[in-house]
């Protein structure tokens, strides 16, 4: 009996010893967590204030604790350009391109977070200044330009985009059309329609050039050939709106 009493008080020590090692091998990384998630709530809010200086140091505090989390990176570039820190900015990206952050992925958080504050202009200053700093990015870079004039509707910029981007791919058809609408957009319908006859020539089946063509034939009197381009858009793609406009084309021929 004595030795059973002995084993079972060597036991309850263990038991007590063991004990404090294990709840102290678990407390940092809780304590660590908690911290990071209230630092991560402090600049959201400093952020959505705009507290610029503040939103910086969280974001920072973030990154020294979690290198590799873009959307971080993405806020943190934003702050620094509100705060006009381009060589932070390229400072920021650097690091994320070093933690494994892929490039498409940090331009994609730039855009949104600059849309959703409604600085749209801080994703466009971003990239131009990655196309400066990081010409390795050249043309990943100008395509992203291209599609930011696109959404801006900045013929002066769309055509100059599309053109270095046809310079590298000049049978792309999205360029061709990004080239075209910007022609459109300066007013030069002519150039415009010679370029989605140009994409016609490489894709037949193009349902915006034949569409774009269809319309401006119709636009400038050109019955026969807006009947044309209309009915191969309409064998293409079925829609109301091409089914009346070749119905109205039809029926102006035969009263003629």
């Amino acid at each position: 009996m004595k030795l059973l009493r002995t084993k079972i008080c060597g036991w309850v020590v263990a038991a007590i010893l063991i004990a404090p090692a294990c709840v102290s091998a678990d407390t940092p990384s809780s304590t660590q967590k908690r911290s990071y998630e209230a630092t991560a709530v402090k600049a959201g809010r400093f952020f959505k204030y705009r507290e610029w200086a503040n939103a910086a140091a969280m974001y920072e505090l973030m990154l020294e604790e979690q290198p590799k989390v873009c959307d971080t990176y993405a806020h943190a570039i934003v702050t620094a350009g509100m705060r006009s820190l381009p060589d932070y900015e390229i400072a920021l990206a650097e690091k994320a391109q070093a933690n494994l952050v892929p490039v498409d992925s940090l331009l994609q958080g730039v855009r949104l977070v600059s849309f959703s504050l409604g600085e749209t202009s801080q994703y466009e200053k971003f990239l131009l200044l990655l196309k400066e700093r990081q010409r390795w990015l050249g043309r990943s870079i100008d395509k992203q330009l291209l599609q930011y004039y696109l959404f801006r509707r900045n013929a002066q910029e769309i055509e100059k985009y599309s053109r270095i981007m046809l310079s590298g791919a000049p049978d792309n058809a999205d360029f061709m059309l990004a080239l075209a609408q910007g022609r459109l957009l300066n007013g030069d319908y002519e150039g415009a329609m010679a370029t989605y006859r140009d994409v016609l020539a490489l894709y037949p089946d193009n349902y915006t050039a034949l569409l774009y063509l269809g319309n401006y034939c119709r636009d400038n009197g050109k019955a026969a050939d807006a009947l044309h381009y209309l009915r191969r858009a309409q064998a293409l793609k079925p829609t109301p709106y091409v089914d009346e406009c070749i119905s109205r084309l039809e029926a102006g021929a035969e009263s003629k």
